[in-house]
């Protein structure tokens, strides 16, 4: 279910890298293949180690095996390709400016999306959505997204601490890259959400402030959770894509 995908354009010299989040999946930016296509962009969505499995799986995942997967898909492609566009959802977006850094990866521009310098975590505004999601049935429209788009298999609770490594590494991975923020060079588009019960909408400001040495241009969306994307705002997120990679 949880697979990683490349669909390859003829003749296309561009292509689209996107990169989930932590407990992320491919699986959530399915509905953007045709958006990247029509824009003449080859698409491809990678699998970060630890995810698409079990628990036990992902408390062997860090920081550094994500950085290290991410540049090997880069380097499996970048000979094929003259401009390569990473997009990140939520980490993914941490991992996709670190990604840029490089400047042999021939990276175009980095499209983020609900990608965190700041976290909702005492922000009693925003922890009563994420208790109401616990209770929400299996049929409602977002739980069924969360669901879907859950990357790692969290059916036995007792598995739960094992998380801590991971997200303490995912923490180190945050205060790195706030401290690369100075160093990105190139275009970089940015989406946040002010609803988003994850990512604070502070962190729109602080990459603002932090990306001064480079082109940067955002958007806010006002009715989109963090994983979790209504019709018109993945409308919105469709036609900046199209335009950030043309």
């Amino acid at each position: 279910m949880h697979n990683p995908v490349l669909q390859e354009l003829d003749g296309s010299k561009k292509i689209v890298i996107f990169i989930h989040g932590f407990m992320g999946s491919p699986i959530q930016f399915e509905n953007l293949i045709e958006t990247v296509h029509n824009a003449d962009c080859s698409y491809c969505s990678i699998l970060l180690p630890g995810h698409g499995s079990h628990m036990n799986e992902f408390a062997k995942s860090n920081m550094h095996k994500w950085e290290q997967h991410v540049q090997s898909e880069i380097d499996k492609i970048k000979n094929n390709y003259d401009e390569i566009y990473l997009f990140g959802h939520s980490m993914g977006g941490l991992l996709a400016l670190n990604a840029s850094l490089n400047k042999n990866n021939k990276i175009a521009g980095v499209f983020i999306l609900q990608t965190p310098l700041k976290i909702n975590t005492t922000n009693f505004k925003f922890l009563v959505p994420k208790l109401k999601l616990l209770f929400y049935p299996k049929n409602n429209v977002i739980k069924a997204v969360y669901t879907k788009s859950k990357g790692v298999d969290m059916s036995n609770i007792f598995l739960y601490p094992l998380m801590l490594k991971p997200t303490f590494s995912f923490y180190r991975l945050l205060n790195k890259t706030k401290k690369n923020l100075k160093d990105v060079f190139v275009p970089v588009y940015m989406i946040y959400s002010t609803k988003d019960e994850t990512t604070s909408y502070k962190s729109l400001d602080l990459m603002c402030k932090s990306l001064y040495n480079t082109e940067k241009d955002s958007s806010t969306i006002y009715n989109s959770w963090h994983a979790y994307f209504p019709d018109d705002d993945w409308n919105i997120i469709a036609e900046k894509l199209s335009k950030f990679v043309k």
